[in-house]
């Protein structure tokens, strides 16, 4: 596109037509260019909706271990409130060992949550920044492009305002031609005239005098 080159023509300097589809080829350029990084920022941001879902997934997961653990808790509580009222001890340490080993069964989820909700946050984090600098670029390239086409726009304005300024001596070169013009078919005709009449007043047999 850089490298594009316009016809001359006789007058006005660059050929309209090749200077009007030299502009339609940079503006789909430029709309292309658009398009794909929207298609691009579009696609990150649904990536970011999609890691989201799965967040609150897994906070429901969390508020759901939460609420189990609370029981338990409760029940545990509530198991050694038996036990001080003289419960049987071997069934309270069964219920304390069955609580420690579901305990020990969430630790992982909860400790594989908070690894996922870190490189989630990294993830969304890089979209985020990723988004902007792709918007950034647009536009960049879109100044870029404007200040092109007006560079442009300048030099062919000032080539057809020489161009122009060029016909329009010219022209006016012409006009003052013809008007001298039937002026000179004047003088040209009477002398015609004057041949004429000193070719009909001439003797015959004499001689033609040099003119």
């Amino acid at each position: 596109m850089e490298n594009y080159s316009f016809k001359s023509v006789a007058f006005g300097g660059f050929d309209k037509q090749d200077v009007v589809r030299y502009l339609e080829q940079a503006s789909e350029k430029a709309a292309a260019v658009q398009r794909e990084l929207e298609a691009e920022n579009a696609e990150l941001r649904k990536q970011v909706e999609d890691r989201r879902e799965e967040l609150d997934q897994l906070r429901a997961q969390v508020e759901e271990l939460t609420a189990q653990r609370d029981g338990l808790q409760e029940k545990l509580e509530s198991e050694a409130a038996a036990r001080a009222n003289l419960e049987p001890l071997r069934a309270l340490e069964q219920d304390v060992a069955r609580l420690k080993a579901e305990r020990d069964a969430l630790k992982p989820d909860a400790e594989a949550y908070a690894r996922f909700r870190e490189r989630l946050g990294a993830i969304e984090c890089e979209a985020r920044n990723r988004a902007d600098d792709l918007e950034e670029e647009a536009a960049a390239q879109t100044r870029r492009t404007l200040e092109e086409f007006r560079s442009r726009y300048s030099k062919l304005m000032s080539d057809f305002e020489a161009a122009s300024g060029h016909v329009n001596g010219e022209l006016r070169k012409i006009e003052v031609t013809l008007s001298q013009l039937p002026r000179a078919l004047d003088q040209t005709g009477a002398q015609l005239s004057e041949l004429a009449a000193r070719l009909e007043k001439k003797p015959e047999g004499k001689p033609e005098e040099k003119s």
